[in-house]
């Protein structure tokens, strides 16, 4: 029988003065999981780093839908990259790519028209 995953997208904005590597980043990701949940708990996330511009601060992480709920958590701690100060917040979740890039252009066409852009 074969199990049917479920993933999640996140977009994220990361915010800190300095730009990060992928490789970095999702290091960061990984050990803030491995922190809270153990290496058992962190393999069960799934986590992989879709798209990522450093320029931007802007992320989509995928994981399981399972341990939705632990990456937001984990993400919430993730307060620092080596030396610097960093804040990651999710923007938007969704079950498709496709799905989560739509959300993410309906909140920033709302954030324009209020001036939030």
């Amino acid at each position: 029988m074969k199990i049917r995953r479920n993933p999640r997208y996140l977009a994220l904005k990361i915010e800190s003065d300095k730009t990060f590597e992928r490789k970095i980043f999702l290091n960061n990701v990984w050990r803030s999981l491995t922190k809270l949940y153990g290496e058992y708990g962190a393999s069960k996330a799934g986590v992989a780093l879709v798209e990522y511009e450093p320029e931007k601060g802007f992320a989509v992480l995928r994981c399981e839908n399972e341990a939705l709920t632990m990456v937001r958590a984990a993400l919430a701690t993730l307060t620092s990259i080596g030396e610097k100060r960093v804040a990651v917040h999710v923007l938007a979740i969704s079950g498709t790519l496709r799905a989560l890039r739509k959300k993410l252009s309906r909140g920033a066409e709302g954030l324009s028209e209020s001036g939030g852009f």
